[in-house]
């Protein structure tokens, strides 16, 4: 018996990584500006699970700080939007955790973007620009 039916999916299944330009701010902290990289798992359902995440750059490395609670899980709504479940950061500063949009763009590599999205409670503010290879949405 098959996991869960989602009207898109994630393929092909496996491990995978995206990596790209984050920012991240909170009240009270400056906008850091970061490389993030990420690892993950296409899953048998058509889920994807960011199993690791570390960031670099900003001022004497201070994205080294920014941590992400892991693993979460990246659910395809169609293929150009998926919904990043209980995103939360943990340091830094708390936030979160909140379901949180992104638009998605197949390619070669493939595309990962938060414009901006507030993330509550804690009113972080994060942006997301990821190359993701070898994975696309069906």
């Amino acid at each position: 018996m098959s996991g869960p039916a989602f009207a898109s999916s994630f393929t092909p299944t496996g491990t995978f990584s995206a990596t790209g330009s984050t920012s991240m701010s909170a009240p009270g902290f400056p906008t850091l500006a970061c490389t993030a990289n990420f690892t993950g798992t296409v899953n048998a359902d058509g889920t994807a699970t960011i199993t690791g995440a570390t960031f670099t750059g900003g001022l004497l490395n201070a994205c080294g700080l920014v941590k992400l609670a892991t693993p979460f899980k990246i659910v395809a709504n169609s293929t150009t939007s998926v919904t990043i479940q209980n995103l939360q950061v943990t340091a830094p500063v708390s936030c979160g955790p909140q379901n949180v949009s992104a638009s998605w763009t197949n390619g070669s590599p493939s595309h990962f973007d938060i414009p901006t999205a507030t993330v509550n409670p804690g009113s972080c503010t994060i942006t997301a620009h990821l190359t993701v290879s070898g994975v696309t949405i069906i």
